[in-house]
């Protein structure tokens, strides 16, 4: 049956996305603070504005998390969001549900990462695939230690990346979940220089273009470029690399998505 009320999505910076839907609030990787520059670096200064403050989020009803770095597992975003939106439920690899407990969030409000479809209210679901950050690599369960999610509803599938490379195995899970009509894709290269500085990079502009050209992703969001200058990437670049070549997709922002 399709669910006549679309989405709103609205992208938070880095690989953050917000999704409402009438009453549910969807969160993933809500970097909602400065915690990075307090914590890790005095160089990792904040780019973007932050959009909410966690404390004025009290809808939330799902947190979504892609693995436990801290610009996705925010230490200063979590607790307080968890605090003021005490209905909101977690989801995420296991390394993210030790940090959510070690922060104090009760543990019938933490769950794994869906391997099947979990479905978060509104006709939509969710479920989560492997992500290479560099590598899929796997917890004592068995289970990836980074992942990315792919969203449905209505018939479209939005597949957010989170941080991953690009590699064999990551384009079997994509393709078996096809067809995927749009992806948010990280664009913050790896390379030499950010892992002289101790930063794990992700696909270049080119890698990220030529995964959505292969598992045949209709529209693609370019994302993780934004927050930190050292780890960021020019838009003049992605625009000119996806104006270079005849690839076969839309290059455009998440608010143009359909869910």
């Amino acid at each position: 049956m399709t669910t006549q009320q679309r989405a709103r999505l609205e992208h938070l910076g880095q690989t953050g996305l917000r999704i409402d839907i009438g009453d549910l609030t969807v969160l993933v990787d809500p970097y909602l603070s400065n915690s990075v520059q307090e914590l890790d670096g005095s160089d990792l200064v904040r780019q973007v504005p932050i959009p909410y403050q966690p404390q004025e989020l009290t809808m939330v009803d799902w947190v979504l998390i892609t693995h436990d770095h801290m610009d996705h597992c925010d230490p200063h975003t979590l607790p307080a969001l968890a605090a003021a939106s005490p209905q909101a439920r977690f989801v995420g690899p296991l390394a993210v549900r030790k940090q959510l407990a070690q922060w104090g969030i009760s543990a019938d409000r933490i769950g794994p990462s869906p391997v099947e479809k979990l479905h978060l209210g509104e006709g939509l679901q969710v479920m989560a695939v492997p992500a290479a950050h560099p590598k899929i690599r796997l917890d004592q369960d068995g289970q990836p230690q980074t992942v990315g999610y792919v969203f449905e509803r209505n018939g479209q599938r939005v597949y957010l990346a989170g941080d991953t490379a690009v590699c064999d195995e990551l384009f079997t899970s994509l393709k078996q979940l096809a067809p995927i009509h749009a992806a948010l894709l990280p664009v913050n290269e790896d390379n030499f220089f950010r892992r002289r500085r101790g930063i794990i990079g992700n696909m270049s502009v080119r890698e990220a273009f030529g995964l959505a050209e292969e598992v045949g992703i209709e529209r693609v969001v370019a994302v993780h470029w934004d927050m930190f200058t050292v780890n960021s990437t020019s838009p003049a670049e992605i625009r000119a690399v996806y104006q270079a070549y005849l690839w076969p997709f839309d290059l455009c922002e998440v608010t143009e998505l359909k869910l």
